[in-house]
């Protein structure tokens, strides 16, 4: 089906609500949109400049009323106007309306979704900790957060994925699992992170081919140095 293009008409109402800083007014007005202008809206409230006007905590406002009247007619699009909105303008997640969503409001679905949307953004292991605990993640199971980072899978996440397993370094069957699907995904970076595995946690033989070597004081170093393992994880 194809998107319905925005008119100037709808672009002209929505930018007045948000100017206006009229949340709720914004989302009594969307209820009476027939569904070709409600995908239309989504359009326009997917993208940065709808909310350029806005401060972080008026931003999260507007975000938080219209996930909790409907989440699932609106959370993809807000999530897309965040990602955009943190490439112009850094976010920092913070704040009573986030925090309101991300321990309140949000379904342990909307928690998955926001968290793969929100994660990447991120390049610091502290930050995706950080976001971790707001969204209450920290006091789930250590396999709940490990699969978690496992779906990111960037540098941050994976520093974290680490040091997350050896926390369940008594099962190392459970841990091979995890090296077995990085491998699915077959690229460097997912190689070089099951060989760390690998040999760290002194796995059984995994499928593949792998090119990295790794001695055994570098194996020591992994989880205590970030700029480190970056630096194994391209090589």
């Amino acid at each position: 089906m194809l998107s319905p293009r925005p008119t100037a008409h709808l672009r002209s109402q929505i930018s007045a609500f948000v100017s206006a800083r009229q949340a709720e007014a914004l989302r009594d007005y969307l209820r009476t949109l027939r569904n070709s202008d409600f995908r239309a809206a989504g359009i326009v409230m997917s993208e940065a400049k709808c909310w350029e006007q806005l401060d972080e905590a008026e931003f999260w406002h507007f975000f938080l009323i219209l996930n909790v009247d409907n989440a699932r007619a609106y959370l993809g699009t807000l999530l897309k106007a965040t990602v955009a909105r943190h490439k112009v303008q850094s976010l920092t997640f913070e704040g009573e309306y986030f925090g309101r969503f991300a321990t309140e409001t949000a379904t342990d679905i909307d928690r998955r979704k926001a968290l793969e949307a929100l994660l990447p953004l991120l390049s610091a292991p502290e930050a995706v900790e950080q976001m971790l605990q707001r969204f209450l993640l920290s006091l789930e199971t250590p396999v709940t957060r490990a699969l978690c980072l496992l779906r990111i899978s960037s540098p941050a996440t994976l520093f974290l994925l680490f040091r997350t397993l050896k926390e369940v370094d008594d099962d190392p069957n459970l841990i091979r699992r995890f090296a077995v699907e990085l491998i699915r995904r077959g690229d460097k970076q997912a190689y070089n992170m099951a060989c760390i595995l690998r040999d760290y946690f002194d796995l059984e033989a995994l499928p593949g081919t792998f090119s990295l070597q790794l001695a055994p004081y570098e194996l020591s170093r992994l989880d205590t140095n970030f700029d480190y393992f970056v630096k194994i994880l391209a090589r």
